[in-house]
């Protein structure tokens, strides 16, 4: 591999605090098999036959539940919520939310209020925590930002969250055409490894402060650095399964701990492989580079750009939200005292937003008709 010159986050990922209850405890152990609680097929990166997912006595069926996956000897918990709203035997939209450094998954739930939309518009959402040597050792960190070389599809983080994935799609029978993951800050970077090296699972992608995949690098580009190579990290990571990628993209242009131009990177980064595996198909690539602009303001707070990036059906493939004057937080968070430190109440929601752009997108493609973005 030819190295790059990267720029390294040096400050620790944001951390947001808040309290959820237990209502079950659900383990995923090796050595026996997943439960056969959906009929519906797995793609091929699912879990072996040979491990098993089982509830605590009492466990409920629906709320904010707690349970763990074990990893190559790793365990990692995690939280699901999974809303009253849900209609018995619905195929729900799964939405994994990966948490920033010095964080854990309830206060990333608690910060974040992706409950709230979960409620309102039946989907389901997963948030994977650390395993013991990341919260030890590395901050609460995911290995995405700290050392993305132990990486890849079935191993490390990146394997242990979709073995949580195929854990609560089997559970509460999501959609295994309507997955998709977002991260903030570290929990950015490992999704931009997730989108890589698994577009088989998520149908698209949201990074919130965080970077492009760099293959075993860490970090991001340095200023001034041509983009390039961007798409080819992606295409090699993705190989037979390269598909498009839809992206959102969530950043303030102020940020002192992840650069904003590593966002910038992260959506040259999926309009260059999309193009390519667009071109491979003999369709349209992307219609403008430029992207349409349009701009907007929270009352009382922030002011903020959405630039909407269009495939040539005119469907939205990318978003990058541009949060004018905000710094290293969640935007439009949870506004708790709490949480108040780590998120920034005063900007769009980017709950709201990143959900709504993936509504659009499915495994197979977009979903419904292609309006303008924003």
């Amino acid at each position: 591999m030819v190295r790059r010159p990267l720029w390294i986050a040096a400050a620790a990922c944001v951390a947001v605090i808040g309290v959820a209850a237990v209502i079950v405890w659900i383990s995923v152990t090796p050595g026996s098999s997943w439960s056969p609680l959906s009929s519906g097929a797995l793609s091929s990166s699912g879990p072996s036959p040979s491990s098993s997912l089982s509830l605590a006595p009492g466990g409920g069926a629906r709320g904010y539940q707690h349970g763990s996956v074990t990893e190559h000897g790793d365990v990692y918990p995690f939280a699901v919520y999974v809303p009253s709203s849900l209609r018995a035997g619905s195929a729900a939209p799964l939405v994994v939310v990966l948490h920033g450094c010095a964080t854990t998954a309830d206060q990333m739930a608690a910060a974040t209020r992706f409950d709230v939309l979960a409620e309102r518009d039946r989907f389901i959402v997963l948030y994977p925590d650390v395993d013991g040597v990341d919260a030890s050792s590395y901050g609460r960190c995911w290995k995405g930002i700290w050392s993305p070389d132990l990486e890849g599809r079935g191993v490390g983080d990146a394997g242990a969250i979709v073995d949580m994935t195929h854990g609560v799609m089997r559970r509460w029978h999501a959609d295994p055409g309507r997955v998709y993951a977002i991260g903030m800050s570290s929990g950015g970077y490992e999704t931009s490894i997730l989108g890589a090296y698994y577009p088989d699972v998520f149908a698209a992608i949201g990074v919130h402060s965080g970077a492009p995949y760099l293959g075993a690098e860490p970090g991001c580009l340095p200023a001034g650095a041509g983009s390039g190579a961007l798409a080819d990290d992606a295409l090699t990571a993705m190989g037979a399964r390269a598909r498009v990628m839809p992206v959102i993209v969530i950043h303030g242009d102020v940020d002192p701990s992840v650069p904003y131009r590593c966002g910038e990177q992260v959506i040259a980064q999926w309009l260059g492989a999309d193009d390519v595996v667009l071109g491979r198909g003999h369709r349209r690539g992307v219609a403008d580079p430029a992207g349409s602009v349009r701009d907007g303001a929270v009352a009382g707070g922030h002011r903020y750009t959405v630039r909407s990036y269009f495939d040539g059906s005119g469907c939205v493939v990318a978003e990058l939200l541009t949060v004018h004057g905000m710094g290293h937080y969640w935007s439009g968070g949870s506004a708790d005292i709490g949480s108040a430190r780590y998120s920034d109440p005063r900007g769009p929601s980017a709950a709201a937003v990143a959900w709504t752009f993936f509504s659009r997108w499915g495994l197979s493609g977009p979903l419904g008709g292609c309006g303008r973005g924003g």
